[in-house]
């Protein structure tokens, strides 16, 4: 099966698909829907930490100090 090409929209079942073959995994039909719905929850996360504005002249802190 061939997906299609990217077309700048993340597409959750693709993405496994093309992961599990680059890293040479092979997902059965009972465990691949669990790691879709899992790839696309943490797409949802990821999104929220993207659209979090922040100021332009933010600086990261040169070192952590707990």
């Amino acid at each position: 099966m061939t997906d299609p090409p990217f077309d700048g929209q993340f597409e959750p079942q693709v993405y496994v698909r093309q992961m599990a073959q680059l890293l040479g995994l092979s997902l059965n039909q009972e465990t691949e829907p669990g790691v879709i719905a899992n790839i696309t929850q943490l797409q949802t996360v990821a999104q929220k930490v993207l659209d979090f504005p922040l100021p332009d002249n933010l600086e990261a802190g040169p070192t952590f100090e707990p």
